[in-house]
């Protein structure tokens, strides 16, 4: 920072990298801040899919592209946080391809049958020292449903954030034994080790559940459970009948 002891009438605003304002202490110029972002690994792939599928919706044909917009004049999309959302056929396109490539399944270059998929299934988290393990308590069609793993950051929030529900960790194309280990899908999504004692004692660690309609591409809302780092560390599938858990009931989460 300058401050500007003389000058020739007054000037306001910005010119090239300078802004020049008053304040306190009289006239001064500040350097303009440079904002600066770093792109994530898996932003990088998603801005990448993004590019790509704009691609293949060039070169659909027009009648093709046509058809896509009135099935979006028609079906309003369900986000993961339980809104309705107005869609483009442009948007519908890219949404109900991207998580179907996912999964092995070949493009939509028509728009589907508008076939919902079924709801993800409800489970429960345990954590250990050096796991995070879920278990589903209800059956699931993972065939024609396979499920979104989402994951959280530890934080003292009681819920999560749009943004801390951001971080895929996998999907499950096969039913998964109650006890499935995701500690290392955790550790890739959210860039650190599960090392709870240490780095995060007294933390709320939240997982999600979304189901892709294989057929469609249509993806469900979120369902997610949490557990703490402090009473839920400790207890595992091997050795604790649960009592101790820390675990709450899933529920549809609303953005905050």
């Amino acid at each position: 920072m300058a401050r500007i002891v003389y000058t020739l009438g007054e000037l306001m605003g910005s010119v090239g990298g300078l802004t020049f304002q008053r304040n306190s202490s009289g006239t001064i110029v500040r350097t303009r801040p440079i904002p600066t972002k770093r792109t994530t690994t898996r932003q990088s792939a998603t801005h990448t899919a993004h590019i790509h599928w704009l691609y293949e919706w060039q070169q659909l044909t027009q009648a093709q592209r046509d058809d896509w917009n009135t099935y979006a004049s028609t079906w309003q999309k369900i986000n993961k946080f339980g809104q309705s959302k107005t869609l483009t056929g442009q948007n519908w396109f890219e949404t109900s391809n991207y998580y179907r490539t996912n999964i092995g399944e070949t493009q939509l270059s028509n728009p589907p049958v508008h076939t919902l998929p079924q709801d993800p299934p409800t489970f429960d988290i345990y954590l250990s020292e050096t796991a995070i393990r879920i278990c589903a308590t209800e059956a699931h069609d993972y065939i024609n449903n396979p499920v979104i793993l989402w994951v959280s950051p530890p934080t003292r929030r009681n819920t999560p954030t749009i943004n801390q529900t951001r971080r895929l960790a996998t999907i499950l194309i096969v039913e998964p034994a109650c006890g499935y280990d995701i500690t290392t899908f955790w550790e890739t999504a959210i860039g650190i080790p599960w090392t709870p004692s240490t780095l995060f004692p007294n933390a709320n660690i939240f997982v999600c559940l979304q189901s892709i309609r294989r057929s469609s591409g249509i993806t469900s809302a979120l369902l997610c459970e949490k557990a703490d780092t402090e009473s839920g560390i400790g207890s595992n599938l091997e050795t604790d009948t649960g009592d101790n858990l820390q675990t709450d009931t899933g529920d549809y989460i609303q953005p905050d």
